[in-house]
């Protein structure tokens, strides 16, 4: 009995100095502005991507945080059908893929039709969160690439804060 407690208690102190040693090999920073992702680069930004808030903190209800902010898109040049989106988070001094979306998602979330975005007609994904049961702050890139009606690929994004500093 005593001989499986020992052993039951020396995986947990593995365990966890398991999660912690990978935990702490992940380099979160601020990303520098002229760094972008490859699937950016030499594209022209001209979808206008926009957070609220800019910093987000995050609020605990129940065992999970809550970073509660909206996005909204914009094209002031001309009508942009949406071919990709997606978000980075920046850590390791470089930005990892987090997620692309499915293109359907986009009409459902941000009040699009057939993924187009119409000259100068604001959309907003109002419930944008991000949730989970771990308190950690960093950067995220959010980003769309469309092409025009001339068929250039154009692109625009945005980058927003979430801190691990909890407001309740």
């Amino acid at each position: 009995m005593q001989r499986s407690t020992l052993k039951t208690h020396a995986l947990l102190v593995l365990f966890s100095l398991f999660g912690f040693v990978a935990n702490a090999q992940i380099a979160y920073g601020t990303p520098p502005v002229e760094l972008l992702p490859e699937k950016l680069k030499g594209l022209r930004n001209v979808i206008e991507v926009a957070h609220f808030p800019k910093e987000c903190h995050p609020i605990k209800i129940d065992d999970l945080y809550y970073w509660k902010h909206t996005t909204s898109i914009l094209s002031k040049e001309s009508e942009i059908e949406i071919v990709d989106y997606g978000a980075y988070i920046y850590y390791n001094d470089q930005w990892n893929l987090r997620r692309s979306y499915p293109l359907n998602e986009l009409d459902t979330t941000f009040g699009t039709q057939n993924q187009k975005m119409n000259q100068a007609e604001p959309y907003t994904w109002p419930k944008n969160y991000r949730v989970g049961d771990a308190l950690f702050g960093g950067w995220a890139l959010w980003y769309f690439i469309g092409t025009t009606p001339n068929g250039e690929t154009v692109c625009g994004y945005e980058t927003i804060n979430t801190t691990n500093t909890i407001l309740n």
